[in-house]
Parts: C-alpha cells; structure tokens; sequence
C-alpha cells in the first residue's frame, strides 16, 4: 500500500514508517503538519492516510474534512491520536474509517490497521 503518514512527532514518524515499511511491506511518504499533509493528499494518490489529529498549522479533523471535501475520490483515513474520550474517539470514526490510540504497539500496528480496513469492509458489505 501506499500510505501518506501525517505525524508531526518525529519520534512516532519514524517507529511507525519503519514499521509499515519493514513489518508491512507498504511504501511511507511523510507529512509533518496538517496543511502539508492536505497538499500531499490532494496531489497524489494514495492507499491509505494515517493522519494525527493534534498537528501544527492544521489538525486532523480539519485536514480530513478539506481532503474528503476536495478530493474526488479520497482514500480511507485513519486517525492516530492520543485523544481517547469517547466523544474524541466518535468524532473521528464519523470521518474516518477508525482511530488508533497512542501509544501504539509498532509490532502489531499494520495489524490494527488491516483489522479497521476489514471491519469497515464487513460494515459496508451488510
């Protein structure tokens, strides 16, 4: 997959690119703020968008609602955060596909992400 990460924490960015790249076998392209991260989106496309809600110059909510607003067909969004109440956490999955809590666990996190996409997949289907 090719998936756009929108991270600004550079320590997170790169736990999490080596472990979609090493682990998954996807291919990482960065973003390190939310208007970064929106010009990336609406320019390529991509498989997959991670993108962390609390960023410079643009959240993530913010960044998801322009991209899925202008991008005719936008790719599925996950949210990585370390927002966990449960209005945070409706809020994001209104939008998006899902949400994974930070800390994440580097080892399962392409894990994570193929049981969101699937269970998105299984809601669709029904």
């Amino acid at each position: 997959m090719k998936i756009l990460l929108a991270e600004d924490d550079p320590n997170i960015s790169v736990i999490a690119k080596i472990a979609l790249e090493h682990i998954g076998g996807h291919q990482v392209h960065l973003a390190t703020n939310g208007r970064m991260a929106l010009e990336m989106a609406l320019s390529y496309d991509f498989d997959l968008i991670l993108l962390d809600e609390m960023m410079p110059e643009m959240n993530g909510l913010t960044t998801c609602r322009q991209y899925i607003a202008k991008k005719q067909e936008p790719a599925p969004v996950i949210f990585l955060s370390a927002k966990s109440q449960e209005s945070d956490i409706r809020e994001f999955t209104e939008i998006a596909l899902g949400y994974i809590p930070k800390p994440f666990d580097p080892a399962t996190l392409n894990q994570t992400i193929y049981r969101i996409i699937s269970k998105s997949q299984r809601a669709e289907a029904a």
